[in-house]
């Protein structure tokens, strides 16, 4: 059945017109509704921002009035927008959105709204995800309506809500455009707190015209968030209640059968029709083009119809006659399992819901933001991973743009999921502080170190901290603290609990650390004029031995990097220039849990012309290490990435290598990472093509030094 245009009475005051009778009739307790034959509607509203910008063809409102006009032959149940409300996020086309739905509002009838990449604007700024969705769609417009369940955070982007007919009990969980791990943990947790419910996802991006999860869009918009092939691995997949997900973005229809983890089937549907043109070669509009699943519990079945609000309208289409002006044929070999109908049924048992199964599968996840605020500048990341999974970030922050930075650290499980919200490591909110580095035991607990000038004398200095893996401070490692010299009267009493002190005298900077699985750690810096220095610490912060200079020469050294195996020995790579020519050189020395040589100072690289700088370094459960470092041995002003192991006595393990597999252009900054069994990957900057644009490659090794897969981009 499709509606026929009323020409002359637009369609918003045929809704003014509705009897007081009928009026009241539609904000009756909509999940006690039912139809002769006990089917009932969910609507699918599709991209509407050319309707908001395009407001005088008066669409939206025709779609909305569409959907309460037919409220009771069609037995519509709740209605699901699936994002893109706007063109550009102005408050001018806002208010076109707010009249259509407060249409649905005076009639009763519920649904959700969700956010869309043109509902967040400007685009080259959509990672802060800003925007007047909250002002019309927060979580107060929906508090006092039946079924609404929740939202993650004010601003009514990410929310759930329940619907009860005919005695199925169904979860709507509606999500952000690519949503943020956060938002991916809350919604994983709304779901496993339902398994009696059938669950149906709606966000914006999410699977294409062929069938395909979407990919590719989060590079496009620059932001952290889920794509298709994520939320499926990531959410959709692990909940063996969920049996379907709706999306738009992509203009176009597709449907997708899929087989959850758990394996449970879940119908994936696309629907968006923005791009159709007014009367077949006109403006880009949508057309008033809609979706109906109505299910049909007595038969185990839904039907999917498409239908155009505007069929009679022949400002719209040609005579008035409702058509498609676009070919929606896109998959080559069609089947029950993937196709572009635009009417079909599908086959679904709502007998009795299955026993709920949570199976994560994979924990690998998409790239996420450790930090909670999006504005300002965030620099400086530093990662440490503990044994059973847990990573900690340590990084610097600006976020009110005054000039001054904060150190956070913010811990996460294997799954990506934050154990705990982001902790300032100082209580001096006003005092610069940066370089952060960190490190864990094998059970997450964690010291960071940073550089900060607290006295404002101009010289910073090393601060530390350490906090459980749950970010609290309640044991005793949980001691401030900054790295002492000198006896200063006190000997080894340079520190008590609560105190940040300032005992060295001259400028520190670039901490590096380790820790071991007992929680003993061991921190390196440099300490300007007078070389490297190192000093190591019990688990409740105190001093193990005081601290001692690495480097064996005089000369400027500087970048250390270190790291500590379980039996508390540490290795410390650093450059050097000793002899003043201008080109560094890369050194290495080893040490005993107390402070004593373990092997001399070595000279890592091979190749002594040129100069080598900015040296990493990883270690494995046994002592065996590998350093890298960027090399420009030719003196060209073009670096390699090269590399080189050795075993936990110095002795050489594995010959110097080039690590990067293209040579020509430039390679930079490399970091690097080991396994317990010696595997280790390098990753770096790469301009191999000398276009100025830089990529992150990665090669990963066996430990015997061969590749163990194919270089990555």
């Amino acid at each position: 059945m499709s509606y026929r245009y009323r020409i002359g009475m637009p369609l918003l005051v045929s809704s003014l017109l509705l009897s007081t009778n009928a009026a009241t009739a539609a904000t009756q307790d909509r999940n006690t509704l039912s139809s002769p034959t006990g089917s009932f509607s969910i609507v699918l509203l599709p991209d509407t921002q050319n309707y908001a910008e395009k407001a005088s063809y008066d669409v939206y409102n025709h779609q909305t009035q569409w959907i309460v006009d037919h409220t009771y032959d069609r037995n519509i149940q709740y209605v699901l927008h699936l994002g893109d409300m706007t063109q550009h996020d102005t408050q001018e086309q806002w208010q076109v959105v707010d009249q259509a739905h407060t249409i649905l509002d005076q009639a009763g009838i519920g649904y959700t709204a969700l956010s869309g990449n043109h509902d967040l604007y400007p685009s080259d700024d959509i990672h802060a995800r800003e925007s007047y969705f909250t002002r019309y769609f927060g979580p107060d417009r929906f508090a006092e309506k039946p079924g609404f369940g929740g939202s993650f955070s004010d601003s009514g982007e990410n929310t759930y809500h329940f619907l009860q007919v005919g005695g199925q009990q169904f979860l709507l969980v509606n999500l952000e455009f690519l949503p943020r791990k956060d938002v991916v943990t809350w919604a994983n947790q709304v779901i496993s707190d339902h398994p009696r419910h059938r669950v149906i996802v709606s966000t914006h991006a999410y699977q294409d015209y062929n069938g395909e999860h979407l990919t590719g869009w989060a590079n496009r918009y620059n932001t952290a968030g889920r794509e298709g092939v994520d939320l499926w691995e990531e959410l959709v997949a692990r909940h063996s209640n969920i049996f379907m997900t709706v999306s738009g973005h992509i203009h176009g229809t597709s449907y997708r059968q899929r087989i959850g983890n758990g394996g449970n089937v879940v119908h994936e549907i696309l629907t968006d029709f923005q791009s159709e043109p007014v009367m077949g070669d006109g403006t880009a509009l949508g057309n008033g083009w809609l979706r109906l699943l109505t299910f049909h519990p007595t038969d185990n079945r839904i039907e999917v119809e498409t239908l155009s609000v505007e069929d009679g309208n022949p400002q719209i289409f040609p005579g008035g006659d409702a058509q498609f002006f676009d070919d929606y044929n896109k998959i080559a070999a069609p089947s029950d399992q993937q196709h572009n109908h635009m009417d079909y049924v599908i086959d679904f048992d709502m007998t009795a819901v299955p026993e709920y199964r949570y199976t994560p599968g994979d924990t690998l996840y998409k790239d996420r933001h450790p930090h909670r605020t999006l504005r300002g500048d965030h620099r400086a990341p530093s990662v440490a991973a503990a044994a059973n999974g847990i990573t900690v970030t340590a990084w610097e922050e600006d976020r009110d743009g005054d000039g001054y930075s904060q150190v956070f650290v913010r811990g996460f499980d294997e799954d990506g999921n934050a154990l705990f919200p982001e902790v300032a490591v100082s209580p001096w909110d006003s005092v610069p502080q940066r370089d952060p580095a960190v490190a864990t035991d094998d059970e997450g607990n964690f010291v960071v170190a940073w550089v900060m000038d607290a006295d404002g004398d101009g010289h910073g200095r090393i601060h530390y901290r350490v906090l459980r893996a749950d970010g609290s401070t309640g044991f005793p490692a949980l001691l401030p603290g900054i790295l002492a010299s000198g006896d200063s009267g006190r000997g080894h009493g340079h520190w008590k609990p609560g105190d940040y002190w300032n005992w060295l005298d001259g400028q520190q900077r670039r901490p590096a650390i380790g820790m071991n699985d007992k929680g003993r750690f061991t921190i390196a810096w440099e300490q300007k004029g007078d070389g490297i220095h190192v000093q190591s610490f019990l688990r409740n912060g105190l001093p193990r031995f005081t601290q001692r200079n690495v480097n064996s020469t005089p000369g400027r050294h500087q970048r250390p990097s270190l790291a500590m195996s379980n039996d508390g020995h540490f290795t410390v790579a650093w450059e050097h220039d000793t002899d003043g020519d201008g080109q560094s050189k890369i050194a290495v020395r080893g040490f005993t849990d107390r402070g004593r040589e373990h092997f001399p100072e070595i000279t890592v690289n091979q190749v002594v012309s040129g100069t080598q700088e900015k040296p990493v370094l990883a270690m494995d459960d046994r002592g065996r290490f590998v350093v890298a470092w960027q090399d420009d041995k030719d003196g060209n002003g073009y670096y390699q990435i090269l590399a080189r192991g050795f075993l936990s006595d110095g002795q050489e393990w594995l010959p110097e290598f080039t690590a990067n597999s293209k040579a020509s252009g430039q390679q930079l900054a490399p970091a690097l990472a080991m396994g317990p069994e010696g595997n280790f990957a390098v990753l770096w900057e790469d301009d191999n093509d000398g276009n100025g644009y830089f990529q992150i490659y990665a090669r990963t090794f066996s430990a015997d030094g061969s590749e163990k897969t194919v270089s990555v981009r």
